[in-house]
């Protein structure tokens, strides 16, 4: 089995008709990003996670977050900075673990049908991820490969962002019982899984996967890419 964590970076914006442009405050770019990897891989992952933490001063159940405060964290400056690579490190020692999906917001509002709002960007966003990680799992495993994926992603903690954890999990069930032009989602189980990013490794991952390729389309800035 393979798991896959995904988290967000940017804002999915809307689009304002009037001035045609995306909206005041909004980033460019909308990125997805995810992290897959192999379930039997998932202890490990936790155990290199945690001992990152702690060599930093921190606990084991600090979450981390790419674009969290350092001095919130009680870290200087460069020791954040030093976290952030050794955690980038350990990520890409799992090969071809880390799937970003980035959307150009004001090309997607203008040319791609469909696309009304920032639910719209979210879910479109999500189908092709699916699509990758699909395509990941039969250069692995074989064309053919049933081999289940179970997919998680960051709880939202209000009732707006509940909406939109609904909104997310119609989106996964569609793209899951449709598939794409190019392929089906033969591997996906039956629903997207909630969980609270504080207890997660995977999802702190994959907020991290997420930061480092949104700020390389976003600021042209590959320092972490």
């Amino acid at each position: 089995m393979y798991i896959v964590f995904i988290d967000e970076s940017g804002q999915p914006g809307g689009w304002d008709n009037e001035n045609n442009c995306i909206t005041t405050n909004s980033s460019k770019y909308f990125t997805l990003g995810g992290f897959m990897i192999d379930s039997n891989n998932i202890l490990e992952l936790e155990s290199k996670f945690k001992d990152i933490k702690i060599k930093y001063g921190l606990s084991e159940n600090t979450e981390i977050k790419w674009n969290c405060s350092y001095s919130r964290l009680g870290l200087t400056f460069e020791e954040y900075k030093n976290m952030k690579t050794d955690i980038i490190k350990m990520i890409s020692e799992y090969k071809s673990s880390v799937i970003g999906i980035v959307m150009d917001k004001k090309s997607c509002y203008k040319n791609r049908i469909g696309i009304k709002n920032h639910n719209d960007i979210y879910a479109f966003a999500l189908n092709l991820l699916m699509e990758r990680v699909c395509m990941e799992i039969a250069d692995r495993d074989g064309r053919n490969a049933t081999t289940p994926a179970l997919m998680f992603t960051d709880s939202r903690k209000n009732d707006n962002n509940n909406k939109l954890d609904k909104e997310l999990q119609i989106a996964y069930l569609r793209a899951r019982a449709l598939g794409t032009h190019y392929i089906k989602f033969p591997n996906f189980c039956e629903s997207l899984v909630f969980i609270d990013s504080n207890y997660s490794s995977g999802i702190q991952c994959a907020d991290f996967c997420a930061g480092a390729v949104h700020k390389k389309f976003e600021m042209n800035d590959e320092n972490f890419f």
